[in-house]
């Protein structure tokens, strides 16, 4: 239950969400003082702690914070009524000599910044994991319909809010497709709104990415940015299904991996038929990929194979490794090999810079980085012809 009168009476400080936990500042006359509260019985007082690190870094020899606080509380009934009474006592105590030392601590410190940030911080007190001490960023937690965590830290500088001409730095972990709502924005009230609304909207995702982590028996971890997960659907094949983020029940795309003869029935599936035709919204995801593959189960186990394991055929080889049509190697510059001797997958340029680019991967120096589809060994693709992007 939320303590009305904290709020009211301490609107710089942010409380966790039941209550028990309070980070953030008090006032004392014309200084801001970082303090942590711990309150594990609230409304009771009972094992209330108060951490403020100023005091534990300076030379107080008069005064003892851990006794203050048991006498204060003795006197008081509630946690609002015991800080007014212990600021009343801190604020005679900084007026002594003994402060002398802090001098320098507060007022290193913008009042302006810290009232202002606190203030806007505290639009949100409920979703706050993290502050940063000295208010360098701030982390919220966002919780979606299916009690998924979603984070988001937000980088504070030190001249904010007073200029908010640049976007705000940020970590989360989310989709790329979103990822860009959030890079104009410059004011932490725009920035985690706009998280919140992206969080919100992608809850069908968030559900199909669980799904699929849960129940496909997947190669490898995921994280909520991921769209790409690598299904077994034989003992030496797997298919890497392509999620839309925004459109996640639609049927994704398809990209077979594994040896070609072992892949050849598959691809001659997918050929034969419309997979969008196929997918239903009614089914699971597991369900669909069975129906799509025209296997029974998802092997428990998936056994790459080596390229040393076969011997490639001449169509193998003019073969682009992600779209499987002819190379026309005649063509300069329109195909790329995997550099690792064992794999020596060539991949049309158009089709392996999609997938790059799909992959998170940023053009930088005319040049785009990323691991093979094959192999995953490191790629270095020289775009001497951006057009072949969009080709």
């Amino acid at each position: 239950m939320i303590d009305l009168s904290m709020l009211e009476n301490f609107s710089l400080l942010v409380p966790s969400k039941n209550c028990k936990s309070w980070k953030g500042y008090i006032l004392l006359n014309a200084y801001s003082v970082y303090i942590e509260i711990s309150c594990p019985n609230i409304p009771l007082l009972d094992n209330l702690k108060i951490r403020i690190p100023e005091l534990e870094t300076s030379n107080f020899h008069q005064f003892d914070l851990k006794e203050t606080v048991e006498i204060v509380k003795q006197k008081t009934h509630s946690l609002s009524e015991f800080l007014k009474e212990l600021i009343l006592i801190l604020i005679k105590v900084w007026k002594q000599d003994t402060f002398s030392n802090l001098s320098n601590f507060s007022n290193a410190h913008d009042d302006e910044r810290f009232h202002s940030v606190i203030q806007e911080v505290n639009l949100y007190g409920q979703y706050v994991h993290q502050i940063e001490e000295n208010l360098k960023h701030v982390t919220f937690n966002v919780l979606d319909m299916c009690s998924h965590s979603h984070f988001i830290k937000i980088f504070i500088p030190d001249e904010y809010p007073k200029i908010k001409k640049h976007p705000l730095c940020f970590e989360t972990v989310v989709p790329t497709v979103s990822l860009n709502l959030f890079l104009k924005m410059n004011t932490i009230s725009n920035l985690f709104e706009m998280f919140k609304n992206v969080v919100y909207e992608l809850r069908s995702f968030w559900n199909v990415h669980h799904e699929i982590i849960s129940t496909c028996n997947t190669i490898g971890s995921y994280t909520f940015k991921d769209v790409n997960y690598r299904i077994p659907i034989d003992i030496h094949v797997c298919v890497e299904v392509e999620v839309d983020p925004l459109n996640p029940l639609n049927c994704p795309k398809f990209h077979l991996h594994g040896c070609p003869a072992a892949i050849e029935k598959f691809k001659k599936r997918l050929n034969e038929i419309n997979p969008i035709l196929v997918w239903s919204t009614n089914n699971s995801f597991k369900e669909n990929i069975l129906n799509m593959f025209e296997v029974s189960t998802l092997p428990l186990q998936y056994k790459e194979e080596k390229p040393e394991h076969y011997v490639a055929s001449q169509n193998d080889l003019d073969c682009c490794c992600i779209c499987y049509d002819q190379l026309d190697k005649a063509i300069k510059n329109s195909t790329k090999s995997c550099v690792n001797e064992k794999c020596d997958a060539l991949y049309h340029m158009s089709c392996i810079c999609e997938w790059l680019l799909n992959s998170g991967s940023t053009p930088m120096f005319d040049h785009l980085q990323g691991k093979c589809p094959q192999c995953e060994e490191d790629m270095l693709v020289a775009l001497e012809n951006f057009d072949l992007i969009k080709a």
